[in-house]
């Protein structure tokens, strides 16, 4: 029982290691965030669909990123100009 845990847990950590999101990660989530948060519809939708991956970038402008090669925390100002801060592991992130 106690290899099997220790099994497990050394996977685990190298599957954290090889899937540690990067930054291009982050701004694609980005973009699938602005696109969920659009409650308009029609034509107008469309519109803000496109114009989710300038937002993005304009956000990822003021990008803090700290690695810890297990996981990675991102720090934005979102577009109302407050702070977010999120933790990235195994290809997903977190707002914290």
């Amino acid at each position: 029982m106690k290899k099997l845990f220790w099994l497990v847990l050394i996977i685990g950590l190298v599957v954290a290691f090889m899937t540690n999101p990067n930054e291009q990660d982050f701004q694609e989530f980005l973009i699938e965030k602005y696109k969920k948060e659009n409650k308009e519809s029609g034509l107008l939708k469309d519109l803000l669909d496109k114009l989710a991956t300038p937002a993005a970038f304009l956000t990822t402008l003021s990008l803090k990123t700290e690695d810890y090669k297990l996981c990675s925390t991102y720090t934005i100002k979102n577009i109302n100009g407050k702070q977010e801060m999120y933790l990235g592991l195994y290809k997903k992130f977190v707002k914290l």
